[in-house]
């Protein structure tokens, strides 16, 4: 069998007979399977060309288990199906050695094995294990060993008899840009929490569909053979069967012949028999690491290096982890700090959940309250500290090595000397912000472009950093994300010393806001 891509259901029908002993079933037998859907929020561009479906098609010589269950059990048989060539609509049986009988119910499965007992139409055995794809945007994998059905027909006293197959998997569709051009070996998707939430053995009721799991994994592993990334196409398309499930947060682990990683998360999903999901991953192209954190080489003046991702990212699309101005505990996160003066907060310890002054770290519940970083009386205790402290600044102090949050002056620099485009859905991974590219000359700098409109000097393939419009902590809620983002400066603002300098995208300057804010922090290393 192979699983192809198409828009429309392939059926597959048969206008051949059963038969036995010379005597021939008097009516046509119709096979069908449906396609693989895209689940809401998953339909992808790739597929076909309206990518709405994977679908099924029979292989010539193809195979298929019936049984016999009703009125009484009987021995199943193995059906070979015939001229189906994958065009799923011209196949036919060989007969077998035995009778469909008017007014029994069979119940047939795929794919064909004899590794069980003869009786056992309810303990039809599942492996999802050892899954291998030869070359790119391939699904002959799952057609050749892992897309277990099963389907119910009773013999009518006259008429047609028709299996309508059905899927007691799902499919994941990985679609990976990847920053280099690789020959890939495996792709691993393992549980954040380590739960065992994959089911690679099960047995199957091949009269209900029911999958009752015999073995759990916390990750599966999809093998490649013959799939590279090329310098004219780095994007990987790739497919994995797997059992229902709801996957909890995921790891994703891509590993290149020469044992490079590469790896992102990936947001759970609740799986459902039938249906396909598509996950993506961006990983850009990048001109060195610092620390185990990737960077990209704008061209500026200064020299300095912008890093690809926000902090507490783990892929360029992430949205990343969202801090107060100073403080160096993310939202959900606990500060145990004996520094935490909270109006409202007896303990030394605070989990949090509430970006407003009486949660700020560096006041004492109110803008006029400083106590720290203030330049003027009015705010607070002066001290006259415009820039964070390297114990105060969340770059320095989750990711280390050379990396710190920018000052104003380099946000200005990076503003004024770079090309800007906003884009709906970076790499189609539908988030939205800014592709910040190296400019290619004097006048692109500092140019800003929305509506998806670059430059046709311009694409993915060249130098750039992507700012996903995050959007911005207050209270406890997340406010304009998809539309706008704020990236923190290091820097303290000029004038009113209850706010701090960041970029915004919502008015599309350099501006400042107040400092207890949940906002995103880009790093940057020299």
């Amino acid at each position: 069998m192979s699983i192809i891509a198409a828009a429309m259901m392939a059926s597959c029908s048969s206008d051949e007979e059963f038969s036995n002993a010379g005597k021939k079933f008097k009516g046509n037998v119709t096979i069908t399977a449906e396609p693989y859907t895209f689940a809401d929020g998953d339909t992808p561009t790739t597929l076909t060309n309206k990518g709405n479906t994977i679908s099924f098609a029979w292989d010539d010589d193809e195979a298929i288990g019936v049984f016999q269950v009703a009125p009484t059990t009987n021995i199943h048989a193995k059906q070979v199906l015939k001229n189906g060539s994958g065009n799923g609509n011209s196949s036919s049986f060989d007969g077998a050695d035995w009778t469909l009988t008017y007014g029994n119910t069979y119940a047939a499965y795929y794919p064909y094995q004899n590794k069980f007992s003869e009786t056992s139409y309810e303990a039809v055995p599942i492996d999802m294990t050892g899954q291998t794809q030869k070359g790119n945007n391939s699904l002959t994998h799952i057609g050749t060993g892992y897309d277990y059905m099963y389907a119910n027909a009773t013999v009518p006293n006259d008429g047609n008899v028709n299996f309508k197959f059905k899927h007691v998997a799902s499919i994941i569709m990985l679609k990976l840009t990847m920053s280099d051009v690789e020959t890939w070996k495996s792709v691993t998707l393992a549980s954040k929490s380590g739960n065992k939430v994959w089911v690679t053995s099960a047995i199957m009721n091949v009269t209900t569909g029911a999958v009752t799991s015999k073995a759990t994994s916390s990750e599966v592993t999809l093998a490649l053979n013959n799939v590279s990334t090329t310098a004219s196409n780095k994007t990987l398309i790739l497919y994995l069967a797997v059992l229902p499930t709801t996957t909890g947060d995921l790891t994703l682990t891509a590993k290149t012949a020469d044992k490079k990683l590469y790896t992102a998360t990936l947001a759970s999903k609740s799986l459902v028999a039938g249906k396909a999901y598509q996950f993506t991953v961006v990983f850009p192209s990048v001109d060195g690491y610092e620390n185990g954190y990737a960077y990209v080489d704008l061209g500026l003046p200064s020299g300095l290096k912008w890093a690809t991702m926000n902090v507490g990212a783990t892929s360029v699309t992430d949205y990343g982890k969202y801090y107060a101005w100073g403080e160096t505990k993310a939202y959900g996160e606990e500060d145990t700090s004996n520094a935490m003066n909270y109006k409202y907060n007896s303990k030394n310890s605070y989990t949090k959940s509430y970006f407003d002054w009486c949660t700020y770290k560096w006041c004492n519940g109110s803008s006029d309250s400083m106590t720290k970083y203030c330049a003027d009386s009015k705010y607070g205790t002066v001290d006259k500290k415009t820039t964070l402290d390297a114990d105060d600044d969340a770059a320095v102090q989750n990711w280390g090595g050379a990396w710190r949050m920018p000052t104003h002056a380099e946000q200005e620099e990076l503003v004024n000397n770079t090309y800007w485009v906003w884009t709906s859905s970076y790499y189609d991974s539908g988030i939205a912000g800014f592709i910040v590219y190296a400019a290619k000359s004097s006048s692109d700098k500092g140019k800003v472009y929305y509506g998806d409109a670059p430059s046709s000097k311009y694409s993915l393939s060249d130098s750039h950093i992507f700012l996903p419009s995050a959007g911005q902590r207050h209270n406890s809620s997340l406010n304009y994300s998809e539309v706008s983002a704020c990236y923190w400066s290091s820097s303290l603002h000029d004038s009113n010393t209850d706010y701090a300098w960041y970029m915004s995208f919502y008015s599309g300057t350099l501006e400042g806001d107040r400092r207890f804010f949940g906002s995103s922090v880009r790093a940057v290393c020299k």
